[in-house]
C-alpha cells in the first residue's frame, strides 16, 4: 500500500512539473512579446521625432541621421525579440507535443 502510494505521488509531482515547465515556457513567450512591442514603440517614436522639427538641434545627438540610425537599431532589436518570442512559443508547443506523446506511450 505504501509503495503504491509513494508511486502516484511521485506520478503527480512529475505530471505537476510538467505542467509548471508548460506554464513557463509560455510566460517567456508573452514577456519577449511585449518587449518586442515596446521596442517597436520606441522605434516608432524615435521617427516621429525625427518628423518633428519643434526641438532644439544638438549636433551628433539630435540630428535626423543619429535619431534614424537610433530608431532602426531599435527596430532590429524588436525584429529579434520577435523571433525569440516565435522560438519560445515553438518550443512551448513542442514540449506539449512531447508530453502528449511520453503520456501515449506510458
Amino acid at each position: 500500500m505504501k509503495k503504491v502510494m509513494i508511486a502516484a505521488s511521485c506520478a503527480l509531482l512529475l505530471f505537476a512539473q510538467g505542467a509548471f515547465a508548460q506554464a513557463v515556457q509560455e510566460a517567456k513567450e508573452a514577456k519577449k512579446e511585449m518587449k518586442a512591442e515596446k521596442k517597436m514603440n520606441k522605434a516608432r517614436e524615435k521617427r516621429q521625432d525625427v518628423n518633428d522639427r519643434s526641438r532644439i538641434e544638438v549636433p551628433m545627438v539630435s540630428d535626423d541621421k543619429t535619431k534614424l540610425a537610433e530608431a532602426r537599431k531599435k527596430e532590429e532589436k524588436a525584429v529579434k525579440k520577435a523571433m525569440k518570442s516565435d522560438a519560445k512559443d515553438v518550443k512551448a508547443k513542442a514540449k506539449a507535443v512531447t508530453k502528449k506523446a511520453d503520456r501515449v506511450d506510458d
